[in-house]
């Protein structure tokens, strides 16, 4: 953020000023009221692997391994993109990246002035090296440095690759916001899916498959979305070529072990629950062959941004619709379960 110089003002604006201030105490008393109660948010984060994404450019945290510097990028999965939070007491966290855990962020020289640098150094303990992540309710964090209690942003507002991470004063703008993704985990939704396997004489390896991709799958979405009760019945069927699902709650899978996968597990799920296979499935939520509900839309433009779209076709969705084996990651199957949670959510499938 650049500073305002003021030359050669004119009295009669100095007399507006000064009559602003005067007069515009409770605003002034609002603000740091917010301050005050962003300082006194709860830190809710849960150790673990994360990408951290700026709300204003939607880019992720980015290490630049040449200079040390922490920068924003389009995220491709390297992993100097990727974080690893650690608890370092007092609600304060270190964060390193995976592709160097003895190094942390860390506010150059222990500064505590607007516009100070974050970088990467090797961890030691310092305050400056401490944050704590205050959840905003909105799906995003700031986050503050113990030393200097000031937010990490991203610096003018930069949407472009190479946008500068720096500290300064908190005031609620979204380039102090944070979303973060986790890596290794779900997410803290309290979804009440289950499921049952209704064929006898299964294969014990076949089962095994079945069992483990399907004990994933439900857990993954669960941790998404917030399901109401319901137990899905799943098929062992050597006449299905892959798998396939329907909306009365039945899965089969087939003999083909390629298919025996948290992947397609996942994707017959969203099956379950209208994927292609409701009578919603349709005008008004599907429009020129994008699905079009609000909460799908925002929730696609929160993870790609703000031109991201759903689209459909052959009751399938993508991006994130776990359509082929190669779309599989930790990152797009928890992005799949929150897409279908929000179709749900949006009239695709009732009591959402």
């Amino acid at each position: 953020m650049k500073k305002i110089i003021l030359r050669s003002i004119p009295f009669y604006l100095v007399l507006s000023l000064v009559l602003f201030f005067s007069y515009g105490c409770e605003k002034d008393q609002d603000f740091q009221e917010t301050i005050e109660s962003q300082s006194k948010l709860k830190s809710t984060i849960v150790e673990g692997d994360y990408i951290l994404y700026n709300r204003n450019s939607n880019k992720a945290v980015d290490l630049n391994t040449s200079t040390g510097d922490v920068i924003q990028y389009s995220y491709w999965g390297g992993t100097n993109q990727q974080w690893r939070i650690t608890s370092a007491g007092g609600g304060y966290y270190r964060v390193s990246p995976l592709s160097n855990l003895d190094i942390a962020f860390d506010i150059a020289g222990q500064s505590t002035s607007n516009g100070a640098n974050l970088q990467t150094y090797s961890y030691w303990g310092g305050y400056n090296q401490q944050f704590q992540f205050n959840d905003l309710g909105n799906g995003y964090y700031s986050i503050i440095n113990r030393g200097s209690g000031k937010a990490l942003e991203i610096y003018q507002f930069s949407t472009e690759n190479g946008g500068n991470v720096d500290q300064w004063s908190y005031w609620g703008g979204t380039n102090q916001q944070w979303r973060l993704e986790s890596l290794t985990g779900g997410g803290t939704a309290n979804g009440q899916l289950s499921w049952t396997l209704t064929t006898s004489g299964v294969p014990s390896d076949v089962q095994s498959r079945i069992t483990a991709a399907m004990n994933a799958a439900v857990a993954r979405y669960n941790s998404w979305g917030n399901w109401s009760p319901r137990t899905l019945t799943v098929e062992y069927n050597t006449g299905v070529a892959t798998a396939d699902g329907s909306i009365n709650g039945n899965i089969r899978f087939g003999s083909n072990s390629a298919y025996q996968t948290e992947c397609t597990a996942m994707h017959e799920i969203a099956h379950t629950y209208g994927v292609g296979t409701s009578s919603n499935w349709s005008s008004p939520l599907i429009q020129n062959g994008l699905f079009v509900g609000a909460n799908t839309v925002s929730k696609i433009q929160q993870f790609d941004g703000s031109s991201a779209t759903i689209t459909t076709g052959g009751g399938h969705f993508w991006p994130y619709g776990l359509n082929y084996n190669s779309e599989w990651s930790v990152t797009n199957g928890n992005r799949h379960a929150q897409i279908v949670y929000a179709m749900c959510q949006d009239g695709l499938y009732p009591g959402y």
